[in-house]
Formats: structure tokens, C-alpha cells, sequence
């Protein structure tokens, strides 16, 4: 990399530090966990104005959280980050968690490549979104220094920091909040950054994962998937389902929804 790329996206230590996992206690908030956004710009803005409409009888604060990929596959993931270090108003708290497709993309920041894999998963569709044309690149035959180059301009490092710094899990009295889900009978403190991020037959099976419940994306479905003690709620908002979120107040769940169009 060159040292100017070097600069913009620190790697020290970075590919190898342990993800955070939080743990708040939350007894006045309502809590709105929002699944795989995939860079539909549009279904984000539209979910979160759903939820800041809500009103309550009572004061309550609301959390509006992410449960990862933001990036990736959809048309504008630049626009979903960006919208992500918005400000709220006040007694609103926004919180992303890190997905796979997340994990994947600062990999590729700290280590650019014209050869990686990452962009035939949804990453080409990403630097696009930052005004990278990844054929452009490729037909003139560039370097990798020189898509490094071309990433420290186009990529703000307010994003990269953005993504160094996502958290792997939220967990709070009610649930756990993960990308991916839980290796069963694994303490959180001992769950492994990867299977949060990227675990799916192992963790949807007919029993639960935890001591309590575990809201989850990653693994799309049609409709919301409800198990023992674990909800998805991955609807293929990239691939023309609905983006869902699902509201949580102490013990109480229900699901909202928005759809294009």
C-alpha cells in the first residue's frame, strides 16, 4: 500500500483486534433493531422515519440499531454510512453492529486488491457508490498501489473509522443483539467474532442458542424467521423484500416494515 494510503487507513493492529461486544442495561428505552440494509439508502431513511414518528404515552428514549451489512450488493452503501453518522434528535441513539459484509469491506481498506474476492460479493457495487469504477481500473490494467491511491481520495476516513470501530453484539436484560447468531451454549464473552458475524446451520436449528433471546440478520427469509428464542429479521431488502425491523420494549416485540416503491 502506498504510505499515502497507509495514512488514511491505519492497520495497525487492526485485522486482528477483537470486535467489541456491549452490554447496556437500557430500562427506558425502546429499542428498534433494523436488519440487512445492503446499501438501500432509500429503505434506511424511510425505516428510520417510521420509527421517529412513533410516539409513546410516556417519555421514552429510542435506540435505532443495526444489525450489519449495511454495505454491500444495493445501489448507495456510501449513503447508508454517511446516513449513519447523522446526527438524531434528541433522546435518539443510533447503533450499528458489524456484519460479514462489513467485516469484509474494511478488510479490503486495509489491504486493497483488484483481485479479491470481496468484490464479486457485493463490492464492486460499494466503490461504485464512492465513485470507484472498478472496470475503469481493471481495463487500464492499474496496480494495486494504484487502487489504493484511488480509495484514499474516494473513501472519507471518517467511514473507515466508522467501520473499525462497529461493535459485534449488543446485549441487554431481553436479548442479544448479533449480525449472524450465537454458537449454541457459548457464553457471549467466549463467542467468536466470526460465527457473530457469519454463523447460519449451526445456530438455526430447534433449540436455543442462549439464555435469552437472539435477534439476528444475515440468514434472509421472505417473512421474519421466528425459532426458539431467535428472531431473524433478514427480508431481502436487496433483493426487493421489505427492510424489517423489529421493536422491542422490555419483553414485547413487534415487527415494522418498509418496502421501495
Amino acid at each position: 500500500m502506498t504510505s499515502a494510503a497507509a495514512q488514511h487507513f491505519d492497520d495497525r493492529d487492526a485485522r486482528s483486534a477483537r470486535r467489541k461486544r456491549l452490554e447496556r442495561q437500557l430500562p427506558n428505552a425502546d429499542i428498534y433493531a433494523i436488519g440487512d440494509v445492503h446499501g438501500c439508502s432509500g429503505l434506511q431513511k424511510k425505516m428510520e422515519q417510521l420509527i421517529l414518528a412513533e410516539s409513546s404515552d410516556e417519555p421514552r428514549n429510542k435506540l435505532i440499531l443495526y444489525l450489519g451489512d449495511l454495505v454491500d450488493r444495493g445501489p448507495d452503501s456510501k449513503a447508508v454510512i454517511d446516513h449513519c453518522l447523522s446526527p438524531l434528535p434528541e433522546g435518539c441513539e443510533r447503533l450499528s453492529l458489524c456484519g460479514n459484509h462489513d467485516q469484509l469491506f474494511f478488510e479490503f481498506l486495509l489491504a486493497p486488491s483488484l483481485s479479491a474476492d470481496w468484490l464479486d460479493f457485493g463490492g464492486r457495487e460499494t466503490l461504485m457508490s464512492y465513485g470507484v469504477d472498478l472496470d475503469q481500473l481493471l481495463g487500464g490494467q492499474a496496480s494495486d498501489e494504484e487502487l489504493a491511491r484511488v480509495l484514499t481520495e474516494a473513501i472519507p476516513r471518517a467511514h473507515f473509522l466508522f467501520l473499525q470501530a462497529l461493535p459485534v453484539a449488543l446485549t441487554v436484560p431481553e436479548a442479544h443483539f448479533v449480525h449472524a447468531g450465537m454458537r449454541i451454549g457459548v457464553s457471549m464473552e467466549e463467542q467468536d467474532d466470526h460465527d457473530l458475524m457469519c454463523i447460519r446451520e449451526e445456530f438455526l436449528v430447534d433449540r436455543p442458542a442462549s439464555d435469552r433471546l437472539v435477534v439476528h440478520g444475515h440468514s434472509p427469509a421472505p417473512t421474519p424467521r421466528v425459532g426458539p428464542a431467535r428472531i431473524g429479521i433478514d427480508t431481502k431488502a436487496v433483493g426487493g423484500g421489505p427492510l424489517t425491523a423489529l421493536h422491542l420494549r422490555g419483553e414485547m416485540t413487534r415487527f415494522l416494515s418498509v418496502s421501495s416503491g
